[in-house]
């Protein structure tokens, strides 16, 4: 059976949304690579401005550009931000500090 969205929201008790159109949230996270540079949807926002207006945060993991038309226009509105960039480092200083060995002491 294909994992659809409406499957997997049914598999684990969410309602299904097809359309964001008058939808509402405080935090906004974009997980897909819409805004991601070279993609065919580079230039298109991942959530419509409406809800983008009425959020208090946006999160979007792309990383290249640092600032996707979804972390520009949200910028734009004040919101605070979280770019796939912030992600990218906060992921090395941790991978530095689990695969680098402690120094030992003299």
């Amino acid at each position: 059976m294909k994992k659809t969205g409406k499957y997997l929201s049914a598999l684990y008790g969410y309602e299904y949304i097809n359309c964001l159109e008058n939808q509402q949230a405080d935090i906004l996270v974009n997980v897909t690579p819409i805004g991601m540079k070279g993609g065919k949807e580079e230039m298109v926002l991942a959530f419509p401005k409406a809800m983008i207006d009425t959020a208090n945060v946006a999160f979007d993991v792309v990383a290249i550009p640092a600032e996707t038309p979804f972390i520009q226009y949200a910028e734009s509105q004040g919101k605070q931000t979280i770019s796939g960039a912030e992600v990218i480092v906060l992921q090395a200083v941790e991978q530095f500090e689990l695969y680098t060995p402690p120094t030992p002491k003299r």
